[in-house]
């Protein structure tokens, strides 16, 4: 019967198969190999950016990963390279990505820290993997899937809050997941003693996690901890951690290592090969170890040869405004009365309905209370297994909706607030929006944030910003705003088919609104019509589009009100015809859009309820090439009284005294 330690990897042939010690030597060895040359290619200047190697380490990467089932997951941080290849990736395509060549394992785009093959991730931002890795165990569960994850993280990893706000949830919610923390002793180049406090196993357990500690480089002596490990998360079903205290030999990342030379050469005699070497038949390490070093060489030279005979590189994906190949654009009009609130709920109840892998995750969702503003109620009655109230952990909540939405799910955060979202913000920034490009499009993460934003309802400086623009300059972040006038149904429709991720903006004074949503090409007093774009863009003016208006005003979202009261207002009051331009898309900016919506107009004024510096209209005049008035929130906090609110938020004089002026320039 065939070891299922012995990986496709160490089999020279199909005659000949190593014994499951010498198959867990080679790894060992061409994990030692693979990154010696690393260093020495970087010293030599032959490659350039960054590594991280884990030279004095093999045996925990070689000893977890061999009881690895086919379907499991291996989620990886920046010392990736060793469980890499324990999973069975390939030497040549590992350097071939490091030196940004296409033949990489993500075309050379992800480089040394980001490498995505099969069911193997990795990125480099400490301690955010962890509930990214949290949200894929999840993923497979709720898909009924017998897979288990395994995440591997330092203990430097353990400073991060992150990481807390996962292993809670991971309890909470039975995680199948296996965290392995590989304490070298050193984070960068800290001892652990001077970064933590207190036991490391203790934080395990007091979320109810159950851990086990061993202080070994010997792979005989790793292999059963590491298989009661395994068998404890597949049997309950529940998360498990196993700490292993070790050392890393080598410099942090390339040359940078400042410890006592003295306490290397003292874990030298602890090196993991020469403990395996020991127990070989005499000959047979050194031969192995031989001919694994000559074949990494070899693959190396083969790269440096392909770097040096390489014309372009390869680009990830530039935004641009998405038009999907099957986009059929839907009806321009459609009547529908009621209030945002309940729109926006039914809304969220038809994507429910409409596809079974669309998850919602946010605090306090459940019923009775169906969230902060009631847009989520009702929903766990009627889809109970999909709807999940989760700790306040903004950061935590957003990476596990990552991790499901790398395992297929449509996960739907909920932020109470969106000034929330500054909590949750490396999760959108370096991961989400990451994934689908450094993968070189091997993977898609199509999570979608709910952030209710703005004021005018007394909530002070930290619950009533809008902070749109955080996310506007994000590569590979959708941005779409709600506003009254379009059906939100067809908005989530279209949501949910992006492929990626997107940041949906609510505006909270929108809520207990009425709907203005068009009819017959008109709304109200407005004629109206709309771009047949993917999210499209509504213009509205108070005279036939036959006439040519005076000024362009571009609002979104909670502003598209007061647009079209300061609209009507100037045309009653200054004969002053405005036409109101209102994106869905945010980010990237619809640029064919808006230019033809402009048309010659020379008065051009942007409305926004986000502070003015960097904003929206900042993008917007920058796009359409010409001066533009932007009317703005003043830079600095919103207040919570009345007066103090009104002075700092956009209001109607202000977009008339900007339209005016505009006009008069």
């Amino acid at each position: 019967m065939t070891d299922p330690r012995i990986k496709p990897r160490n089999r020279r042939d199909a005659g000949t198969k190593p014994s499951p010690a010498m198959a867990l030597y080679e790894t060992m060895a061409a994990i030692r190999a693979v990154e010696s040359l690393l260093l020495e290619s970087f010293g030599t200047g032959l490659l350039r950016g960054t590594t991280h190697t884990s030279l004095g380490q093999e045996a925990i990467a070689a000893g977890a990963l061999s009881f690895l089932r086919p379907d499991d997951i291996v989620v990886s941080n920046h010392r990736s390279h060793g469980h890499y290849i324990a999973y069975g990736g390939g030497v040549k395509e590992l350097f071939a990505e490091i030196a940004g060549l296409p033949s990489g394992v993500c075309r050379g785009l992800g480089g040394s820290q980001h490498l995505q093959v099969r069911n193997f991730y990795s990125n480099g931002v400490l301690g955010g993997t962890v509930p990214v890795a949290t949200g894929m165990a999840l993923a497979e569960r709720l898909k009924g899937a017998k897979s288990i994850a395994v995440c591997f993280m330092g203990d430097g990893a353990l400073g991060e809050g992150a990481v807390y706000e996962s292993l809670n949830i991971a309890s909470l919610w039975s995680a199948p997941i296996l965290y392995v923390v590989e304490d070298n002793r050193y984070a960068q180049s800290t001892p652990v003693e001077k970064n933590l406090a207190g036991s490391m196993v203790k934080r395990f357990e007091a979320f109810d996690i159950g851990c086990s500690e061993i202080e070994s480089n010997d792979i005989d002596e790793l292999l059963p901890a590491f298989e009661r490990a395994f068998d404890a998360v597949r049997r309950c079903g529940r998360p498990f951690c196993q700490i292993v205290h070790t050392y890393r030999l080598g410099p942090h990342s390339k040359g940078d290592d400042t410890r006592d030379p003295e306490e290397i050469r003292r874990w030298e005699a602890k090196d993991p090969l020469r403990i395996a070497e020991a127990r070989l038949p005499a000959g047979a390490a050194a031969a192995a170890r031989l001919r694994i070093e000559a074949e990494a060489r070899a693959a190396l030279e083969a790269v440096l040869k392909e770097v040096r005979l390489a014309a372009e590189p390869v680009l990830p994906p530039i935004d641009e405004a998405l038009i999907p190949a099957d986009f059929e654009p839907a009806p321009a009009w459609a009547a529908e009365s009621g209030l945002m609130v309940a729109h926006l709920n039914a809304a969220l109840g038809e994507a429910f309905a409409h596809d079974p892998r669309v998850h919602l995750i946010g605090e306090d969702i459940l019923d009775p209370y169906g969230g902060a503003f009631k847009v989520s109620k009702g929903l766990s009655t009627k889809f109970p297994t999909r709807v999940h109230s989760s700790p306040v952990s903004e950061a935590g909540i957003m990476g596990v909706a990552n991790g499901m939405a790398l395992r297929g799910l449509k996960p739907i955060v909920e932020l109470m607030f969106g000034d929330f979202s500054a909590l949750a913000l490396d999760q959108v920034l370096n991961h989400c929006a990451k994934f689908s490009r450094m993968y070189a499009g091997k993977a898609s993460c199509p999570v979608i944030v709910r952030a209710p934003m703005g004021g005018y309802r007394g909530y002070g400086p930290t619950h009533s910003q809008s902070l749109e623009k955080l996310f506007l300059g994000v590569p590979g972040l959708s941005v779409v705003a709600c506003d009254p006038l379009r059906d939100q149904r067809i908005i989530w429709k279209r949501l949910l088919g992006l492929g990626g991720p997107c940041v949906y903006i609510e505006n909270k004074a929108l809520y207990g609104q009425p709907l203005k949503i068009f009819s017959d090409g008109r709304i109200e007093s407005f004629f109206a019509r709309a771009s047949t774009s993917y999210f499209p863009t509504a213009e509205l003016q108070l005279a036939p589009f036959d006439r040519e208006p005076d000024a362009c005003l571009f609002a979104y979202g909670g502003m598209t009100p007061l647009a079209m009261t300061a609209a009507r207002s100037l045309f009653i009051d200054d004969e002053l015809l405005v036409r109101v331009i209102v994106p869905s898309q945010l980010a990237p900016v619809p640029s064919a859009d808006l230019s033809a919506a402009a048309g010659s107009c020379r008065a051009i004024v942007t409305l926004e309820e986000g502070t003015l510096r960097c904003g929206w209209g900042a993008e917007i005049a920058a796009t359409l090439g010409r001066r533009a008035w932007r009317v703005a929130a003043q830079d600095t906090i919103i207040p919570s009284s009345r007066l103090g609110e009104a002075a700092v938020l956009p209001d109607e004089e202000r977009v008339r005294a900007a339209i005016r002026e505009s006009i008069a320039a």
